[in-house]
């Protein structure tokens, strides 16, 4: 039976190429064509890629070292080049900001943060990060209704977990797609309770037991704010 379906098959086969002979062989050349179109592209992309690492590379070996000064002054050179860009250009910009940040700068973070956000495009962590920064730039600056736009969209964007415990025992309850949202939301409930929103911060709290009430680190605090 088998050799049977074959030989139909392949009979069938023939008759579309002495039929359609001409327009296949143009259609497969244009396919042709196109798919190594794409996987030049991708190459491209790919060495696109080391390219744009490459020049981020020493600065991030002068932040390994510890070596901040020498880091900063890296990836400002780096980004004022023009030979950054897309996510070798946010992550410059995200590294620098957290530099700028961690001094006191907050001004200049929050540009670079925002940069940093603008390039990230789709990856997650990088894009999740420039966004937790430049929340915490902003309650730094006092600015509670940008960083409550902030929190909110970050938790909006990258919280999957339900809270729901059957689930979570099952090991079916999603995961977040990054490990900070527990920490964007106790910032929330902050945020909130600054500005004088305290049904929200309250609530928010009691939301962050529900779903990481696993997570002592942030927990206990939101136990406490509960209590007071």
């Amino acid at each position: 039976m088998a050799n049977e379906t074959n030989n139909t098959n392949n009979s069938e086969i023939k008759s579309f190429f002495i039929a359609h002979g001409t327009k296949v062989v143009a259609a497969l050349a244009i396919v042709i064509a196109i798919v190594v179109g794409v996987v030049q592209y991708r190459d491209f992309q790919k060495s696109a890629a080391a390219d744009q690492a490459e020049l981020v590379g020493k600065g991030m070996t002068y932040l390994y070292a510890g070596d901040k000064e020498n880091a900063l002054a890296e990836f400002e050179s780096q980004m004022n080049s023009g030979k950054l860009s897309g996510l070798g250009l946010a992550k410059a910009a995200l590294y620098a900001g957290n530099i700028k940040y961690e001094a006191g700068d907050f001004d200049a973070a929050a540009v670079l943060f925002q940069k940093s956000l603008d390039n990230a495009g789709s990856v997650v962590l990088v894009r999740s990060a420039a966004m937790h920064g430049l929340a915490a730039v902003k309650m730094e600056k006092q600015d509670y209704s940008a960083a409550a736009g902030l929190l909110e969209k970050f938790i909006a964007e990258f919280a999957k977990r339900t809270g729901d415990k059957e689930d979570r025992y099952q090991k079916d309850e999603p995961v977040d797609e990054v490990p900070s949202v527990a920490d964007a939301m106790w910032k929330l409930t902050l945020v909130y309770k600054q500005l004088g929103a305290d049904d929200k911060a309250k609530k928010t709290a009691e939301r962050l037991l529900e779903v990481y009430g696993d997570n002592m680190q942030v927990a206990d605090k939101a136990k406490k704010f509960l209590a007071e």
